[in-house]
């Protein structure tokens, strides 16, 4: 239901303003891990925005750790105040999100050839700078983090068998960052 009121919200607003933005995070589109997103006004100092940022990497190789995977997605909604105006200059927001993973979690599983495959949320807030670059055009630097919680279930890279049987699901939460970038806007 909530899902159906955000989606109905979000193309009203989406039809009814002139500034809306489809973005680019530049920052990660140059190491292959494409984002994407849209930036509504809802009002002159406050904005909607919907992006999500994939990696389709099944095989990485970072340092001595050859063929990792780097497999996610994420996708956060976010509601932004403008200090100016919208898509005007600094801007705090809070967003909540989801995604899905499927990577070695750290170099002390890649070491032994282990990843991680599972689901995990988050709850934070962004900041951020906009820069508008002729009429259409604009620039949105900007970092975000908070809390995430992940559930999972870990597994050999070889064989594909779990290694964590004596556990159903595995739990991980944590404060950090993990969200950001410099986004290209451009209006339609």
């Amino acid at each position: 239901m909530k899902l159906k009121l955000l989606t109905s919200l979000f193309f009203i607003s989406f039809g009814s303003y002139a500034q809306t933005y489809l973005k680019l995070n530049g920052a990660t589109s140059l190491l292959g891990i494409p984002g994407i997103g849209i930036e509504v006004p809802v009002s002159k100092k406050m904005s909607f925005q919907l992006d999500a940022t994939m990696s389709f990497w099944n095989s990485v190789s970072i340092g001595k750790y050859s063929e990792r995977p780097y497999v996610f997605n994420q996708i956060f909604p976010e509601i932004r105040y403008y200090t100016k105006s919208v898509n005007d200059g600094f801007y705090v927001g809070t967003h909540f999100g989801y995604g899905m993973f499927k990577l070695s979690k750290n170099s002390s599983y890649a070491s032994q050839n282990k990843y991680q495959y599972g689901h995990i949320i988050f709850a934070g807030i962004s900041t951020g700078y906009q820069w508008k670059i002729k009429d259409k055009w604009l620039i949105d630097a900007y970092v975000g983090g908070g809390w995430s919680k992940a559930t999972y279930e870990g597994f050999e890279k070889k064989t594909g068998i779990r290694y964590d049987l004596d556990s159903n699901v595995n739990f991980s939460g944590q404060w950090i960052p993990y969200r950001g970038g410099i986004m290209i806007g451009y209006k339609f």
